[in-house]
This record gives C-alpha cells, structure tokens and sequence, in this order.
C-alpha cells in the first residue's frame, strides 16, 4: 500500500541557492475563483474558426478545379462539318499557322530565357585618372608677413594635400550604338511613331571595385594621422545602420592628410566580380589556358579537357583517369568528377588587387599624374536586361491573359459546334429511314436500360413491354445520356 505524504499547511523556507525537488508545474489555488485556464476556450474556439477558415478555402479551392477542368479545351472541329458549315478549311489553316507560331514564340522565349541566365559579360576599358592639390604650404605663404614678437615665426596655417583617384569607362561609339539600338548597323530608317531608345545609365568608377587601400611612404611616429586609407564598399544585406551616409556609388575617391613634403604612395584597388573570379596557380593556369576565371568556368574547363582527350571511364562515367597533366593538378590516378570543385579549392587564390604607384607632390598647387591606367572591366550585357524586362513586362503577361481567355472562348464555340453536329447527325439519320432508325436506337435505349438497371441480356426489358408507351417515358430520360456519351466519343 503507497503511503503518501500529507502536504503541510506552512510553506517550506528555502535559502538563495538551494533548490528541493523539481518546480511545480500548476499554479497553486488560492481564495476566489480560478483563473488560469479562463483562456484555453478562446483558443480553442480561434483554431476552431482557423481550421473551418482553411477548409472554406480548400474547398473553394476545389471547386475551382472542377470549374476549370470542366472547361472545354478542345479547339479541332470534327469531320464532316465542312458539308454544313463555310469556311472549316480556312479555320484549320488558321489552326496550323498558330500551331507554328506557338512553337516559334514557345522556342523564342526558351532562348531568352536561357540567355538571361547565362549572366553573359562584356567587356570594357576604365581609364584611371590620379591628381593631387596642395594647400597652405610654406611656399604658398612666404608672401605673408610674418610677426616680429612671435617665437617660432609660424603662420598659424597647415599644410594639407588633397588627393583625388577617379576614372571613368571609355567610350565606344559603335558598341554604345549597339547597346541602345542593335539594329543601328543596319542603316535603317525610324518607324513613325517609335520611341527613341533610352540610353541605360553609365556605370560609375566605385561600381567595379569592391575596396580602395592606399598607402603612404612616410614615417607613421611623426604622422599619428595614420599612413592607410581605406574605402570598403557595403555589403548588399548589410542593415540600413550600417551603411555608410554619402552615394553609394560615385566617380571620384578623395581623402585629404597633413603634409608639406612630397610622398611616395600605393593605390590598390580590389575588383569586384559578380561572379567572384580567382586567380589560378600555374599548373592549373597551364591546363586551362587562363590565370583567371569563376569556380563555374574552371569546372567547366576541366570537364572540355576531360571529354576532348577521352578520359571518362567507359563503364562508369562519371570516373576520371589521369593523365599526367591531371595527376600533376590533383595528385591521383582516378577522380570522381562530382569531386572536382572541392578539390580545385586547393589551386585557386584570390584576385591580386591593382596596384598603381603615385607621388603626391606639394611643392606645386596642382599635379596630374602624367600616366594614366587603363583597367579591363566586365559589364552586364544591355540586351540581357531588356531581355528580363521583356520577360516580366507587364503588357506581355496582359497579352498572356488576353490569348487565354481568347482561347476559352474558342473552345466554347467549338464544343457548341460539335453538340450541334450530334443533333444534326441524330436527325439526319432519322430522316434517311425513320422505321429502320427508330428500330436500331429502340434496341440501342433497351440496352443502355438493362445496363443501368445492372440486368444481364435476356433477363431486362421484354420485347412488349418495349411497344408500350411507359417504356418510351424511360427512355426519354436517357436521351441526353446517348447523345453525351456520343460526343464524348468524337471528341
């Protein structure tokens, strides 16, 4: 028999720090009425209502997939209505011709969207420019008189220089044509009332790299300003407290520091790729026939190498053999080629930043740099943008829209179309051999009778009771189900 303790009255004292046993996991009862399950209803009517909500809406759901599959979809007349009906042969030509446009538009719009995502590149000159201001240095003061009673003869001005790195892309006439208007090698003459093309915005200096860094020469004990300058561009999730206030892109980087000697400096510039590129070491550089190149289109030179020189294994295809280039890269006999880009981690490092050398002079009020760089850069395609625009235009989804109800409508015609040959049909046949027809669809309605009344042949309807004007009474009921079934069979 369990003894079990008697709760005491008083409640137990426990010292800070010390815990007896596991927390309770109800709320003691006190005086008055309990309170605290007053909310367990209200859930439970809320989910009540959120599950009756959720089927509503499946079942509304589903019955708009009834309505739609009992749309007619069937856009071919039958045969045998060109006898009674003008101008069928036109109406399938028609048919063919759109049959074909279909699947020149269908085979269109698969190439464009292809191309879209092949996130094609070209490719540009930016030409960097680097100049530098000087400002209240000595020799831009001597002119000034200096004071009498001063101890150390100081203007109270301070030397400053300022320097600007900027760069812009060069222009190409013929391929800035061909951005705006691929066609404006043709020669040809506006159509009255186009629009002129909408040249696309010039990509600014800071949108090609991700990071400026510039070093001074100079000894960092007498200038605690700092000798390094650094610009990072902000990342494209990074929150809104993060980001930096000014423009997010510009043309020009510019930064001023102390100074009233002439210094030796470094620029270096970190590119930005989308997608990221690396520089590859020279064994891998060698069998690729490239320094440079995306994690992508290093795969995908390894799998060319691979397929041109025939190294799959010819019972498992997906396994590599060797030859010595290979076994020089990756050090095996055999590779499993789903292994390749984790193994060409190991060979690819990143893109070396740019590095230009520059004297920042102060001992004349403005210096250009008399050298100026060109950097190759890679730009989005222009055709792919408005190839994406064209995807998601609005008027083209409205025309989507317009076709299919077209369509819908179409298909309504030309099931009314095929209801009217059936009864055509019917009474055609009729008016041919009213004794012989009435004979033949009598005995057909006997059999649909004994089919639905679930009788064998020979145990349903007798032979008189089929003269009798009851029977007739029957089968009217199932004339709509012959004809039905009928033009289900043409269609």
């Amino acid at each position: 028999m369990d003894h079990h303790a008697r709760p005491s009255p008083h409640p137990q004292r426990v010292s800070h720090g010390q815990s007896y046993g596991p927390p309770p996991t109800t709320a003691r009862r006190g005086p008055g009425p309990m309170l605290g399950n007053t909310a367990v209803p209200h859930q439970s009517a809320l989910s009540q209502q959120q599950l009756h909500q959720q089927h509503q809406a499946a079942m509304a759901e589903r019955e708009l997939a009834k309505r739609r599959a009992r749309k007619p979809t069937d856009k071919m007349i039958p045969d045998g209505v060109e006898e009674v009906v003008p101008n069928v042969a036109l109406y399938k030509e028609l048919r063919d011709m759109e049959r074909r446009y279909d699947a020149t538009i269908l085979r269109k719009r698969l190439d464009v969207q292809d191309a879209v995502n092949r996130n094609v590149k070209n490719y540009k000159t930016l030409r960097i420019f680097i100049s530098n201001s000087a400002k209240d240095q000595p020799w831009q003061n001597s002119d000034r008189p200096l004071d009498e009673n001063a101890f150390d003869f100081d203007t109270g001005q301070i030397p400053t220089f300022r320097v600007r790195i900027e760069g812009r892309l060069l222009e190409d006439e013929e391929d800035d044509a061909a951005e705006i208007d691929p066609d404006s090698d043709l020669n040809l003459e506006p159509t009255p009332g186009s629009v002129d093309p909408i040249q696309p915005p010039k990509k600014k200096f800071s949108h090609f790299f991700k990071g400026i860094t510039v070093e001074l020469d100079r000894n960092k004990d007498i200038h605690p300003e700092g000798n390094i300058i650094e610009w990072r561009k902000p990342a494209a999730n990074a929150p809104p407290g993060a980001v930096p206030q000014g423009p997010l892109e510009f043309d020009g980087f510019e930064f001023e520091r102390k100074g009233d000697e002439n210094v030796n400096c470094t620029i270096k510039l970190i590119r930005d790729e989308i997608p990221d590129r690396f520089r590859l070491n020279p064994a891998l550089a060698d069998l690729l026939d490239t320094k440079e190149d995306t994690r992508a289109g290093i795969v995908m030179g390894i799998w060319e190498y691979v397929r041109i020189n025939g190294l799959q294994d010819p019972d498992e295809r997906r396994t590599i053999n060797c030859d010595e280039n290979l076994k020089k890269i990756f050090a095996q006999d055999r590779l499993y080629f789903p292994q390749i880009p984790e193994l060409t981690l190991a060979h690819i490092l990143p893109l070396e930043p740019i590095s230009i050398a520059y004297t920042i002079r102060c001992d004349v009020p403005q210096h250009f740099s008399p050298a100026v760089h060109d950097v190759t850069v890679s730009v989005d395609d222009p055709i792919r943008a408005k190839m994406s625009a064209l995807l998601t235009s609005p008027s083209n989804l409205q025309g989507l829209r317009e076709i299919s109800t077209t369509d819908e409508q179409i298909a309504l015609l030309i099931q009314s179309i095929n209801h009217s040959k059936a009864k055509r049909d019917f009474w055609h046949a009729m008016s041919i051999d009213p004794a012989g027809f009435v004979k033949r669809w009598v005995s057909s309605q006997k059999r649909d009778l004994d089919t639905l009344n679930g009788e064998g042949i020979g145990v349903g309807v007798e032979d008189e009771e089929m003269r009798r004007k009851e029977f007739f009474d029957k089968v009217g009921e199932n004339v709509y189900l012959l004809l039905s079934r009928q033009v289900q069979k043409q269609q």
